[in-house]
Formats: structure tokens, C-alpha cells, sequence
């Protein structure tokens, strides 16, 4: 009888356990449902890349750039974006953007840049670049894949959002948000929102959110506020006690109508209500979490731990609970997500 017991308990619990992520062999099929991971790599080593998680199938792909292109796709991979059946890949040491079709095949590059960092697209057939060094925004006109013009900012720009024919730019060495009209591409407007702001995002009820790093020297501590972008004007301020903590890669779930962020751990903020209390959702227990992106069709939480920034970076994959679904390895220094 113990012995049947043991074979039922064993049964069970293999067919509880999921299986483990595949790497792939044949190239994937890129119509599938799925996560792109944009793998920095290591600066100054030119080994930047892309890996390709297929939910359908289970399996990862890795280096689809250079499986589809025999190339690589440069130096410090920063950011992917999509618009008009394009990707595009921002390259940020090499200051360049690839842009790929649909099936990650090269078709263009822009070059120009000194230090791009994110784009965002306009409706208007325009793309904002941020950059690191260039001291403002770049405008491509995607018809034609190159630089437009040049709008001046004085300072390194970040993450980007656009909302209501608006270009919202963040700053990590200045203490304002710029406002970006996206008709007359003029700068328009700078709202004082605490020092240091790098990541952004906007809820469903069409509040804009930012976190800011802070600074020590003038006494501002990090924090995330809320902006209401009618008035213009700052509606909460959740200030930390601490200048030594970090915050990055502000995402919102639709799902469950949080904001989630990398504070060390992962954290996560209701925006439905005035409750100003940080939630505790995943915890790092040693890992070094670096990017993160929200899966909006289920409201899972895709978090990549960067390791020693010298191999590879392993992704997990949460339920807006904290409950690990699945994890697998991507390419070095993942720091970024595409999701379909």
C-alpha cells in the first residue's frame, strides 16, 4: 500500500510541474503570440541582440537578429518599438536605429545619432528620439527613415510618452518633464515634477505617471507622482525616506489597474484609488532585476534578472500575484521588452 501511495505522489507531482522553456532550433514563427527581449550586451563588445520567446510554442529563440540578418545588430541594444509594420531597433552605441519587417528581416538603418536611447511614434508618420548625449529629441519622418529635425533640450532624455498630440520627455539630470507639441514638433511646455525623472507611463483614467531618481544634494528625495496632463499639474507625489533608493522601468497593468516598477524588488501602486501605499508584489531574493515589461493580455509581470552584467540574463515570467509561471535565458543584459 506505501508503495501505490508513492506512485500516486509521484505522478502528481510530475504532472504538476510545467516544462521547462525550449531552446529553439528552426527560426520561429514571428506571427505567433509572444515576448521580443532586447539584450544590451556588453558595452563596447558589439554583442547587442535580440531573443525571441514564443508563448505558443514554449520556446526561445536567441540572436534573431543575427539569424535572420548575418549580422549583428551593434553595440549597447537599448530599445524595440513598433509602428506601421516596422520594428525598430535602437542601437544605442553604435547611434543608430535597425529597422526590420515583420519577419526581423534588415531593411533600412538610421544613423546620426550620438546616443539613442527610446523612440515613440506620432500619428502623423513621426518618430521621437531620445538620446543619452544629444542634448534633445531627434524626429524621423518613417516614410523615408531619416532625421527631420532636431528639437534642443539641454539635457540627457529618456523614456517617452505620447498622449493627446503631446510628446512627454523625461530627464534624468534635470528636475522638469518637457512638453512636446507633435504638430509643430516646438517644445512647449516644462512642468516641475521633482529631480531626476526617467520612466513614464499613462493609467485608463489618462493620469500620467513618473518616477524620479531624486537628489541628494538639493534635499529632493526619489519619488513617483502623477500628473494630470489637462492642467498640467501634479496631483500625487509619493516621495521615498531614502536618496540612496532606485526606481526604473515603470510599467502599467491594465489587468489590475497597478502601476509596476523595479525598486530592487518588484513593486506596485493602485492608480483607482488615493491610496499613496507601495506594494511589495515579487520579491528579488538575490536576483539583480533589470527590465520589466506587463503582458496586457493576462496582466503577467515579465522581469529579467541581469546577473553579473556578464552572462546570460535569465527572464521570468509572473502572475500579477507574484506566482512564477515560467523562466528561461535570454542574451546578456536584458534590459528591455517588446510584447505581443
Amino acid at each position: 500500500m506505501n508503495r501505490i501511495l508513492s506512485f500516486i505522489a509521484f505522478i502528481l507531482l510530475i504532472s504538476s510541474c510545467k516544462p521547462p522553456v525550449r531552446e529553439s532550433d528552426p527560426l520561429p514563427d514571428l506571427l505567433n503570440t509572444g515576448i521580443y527581449i532586447v539584450n544590451e550586451g556588453n558595452f563596447m563588445s558589439g554583442n547587442g541582440s535580440v531573443s525571441f520567446y514564443d508563448s505558443s510554442t514554449n520556446t526561445v529563440t536567441q540572436d534573431l537578429f543575427y539569424l535572420k540578418n548575418n549580422k549583428q545588430a551593434g553595440d549597447v541594444c537599448q530599445s524595440l518599438s513598433y509602428y506601421n509594420n516596422e520594428f525598430y531597433l535602437v542601437v544605442n552605441n553604435s547611434g543608430k536605429i535597425e529597422i526590420v519587417d515583420n519577419d526581423f528581416v534588415n531593411t533600412k538603418t538610421i544613423s546620426g545619432f550620438t546616443s539613442p536611447r527610446y523612440i515613440s511614434f506620432s500619428a502623423n508618420n513621426k518618430g521621437y528620439v531620445s538620446d543619452l548625449y544629444g542634448k534633445g529629441i531627434s524626429v524621423v519622418d518613417t516614410r523615408t527613415h531619416t532625421i527631420n529635425k532636431k528639437i534642443t533640450i539641454n539635457y540627457w532624455t529618456e523614456e517617452l510618452l505620447i498622449f493627446r498630440d503631446t510628446l512627454y520627455v523625461t530627464s534624468p539630470n534635470s528636475r522638469y518633464l518637457y512638453l512636446i507639441d507633435t504638430h509643430t514638433d516646438v517644445l512647449k511646455d516644462s512642468v516641475d515634477i521633482g529631480f531626476g525623472s526617467s520612466s513614464i507611463a499613462v493609467d485608463d483614467n489618462n493620469k500620467i505617471w513618473i518616477l524620479c531618481s531624486g537628489n541628494k544634494s538639493l534635499s529632493i528625495f526619489p519619488s513617483i507622482c502623477c500628473l494630470d496632463p489637462i492642467n498640467r499639474e501634479v496631483v500625487r507625489n509619493i516621495s521615498g525616506v531614502n536618496y540612496d533608493s532606485y526606481a526604473s522601468k515603470l510599467n502599467y497593468n491594465k489587468v489590475d489597474k497597478h502601476m509596476y516598477w523595479i525598486e530592487g524588488d518588484i513593486y506596485k501602486l493602485a492608480t483607482n484609488t488615493s491610496a499613496s501605499v507601495k506594494e511589495k508584489v515579487i520579491d528579488a531574493a538575490g536576483k539583480n532585476f533589470y527590465g520589466l515589461g506587463i503582458r496586457q493580455q493576462n496582466g503577467d509581470v515579465v522581469v529579467s534578472d541581469a546577473g553579473d552584467f556578464s552572462q546570460r540574463s535569465t527572464i521570468y515570467i509572473y502572475t500579477n500575484a507574484g506566482i512564477e509561471r515560467t523562466h528561461f535565458n535570454a542574451g546578456i543584459i536584458s534590459g528591455g521588452f517588446f510584447i505581443k
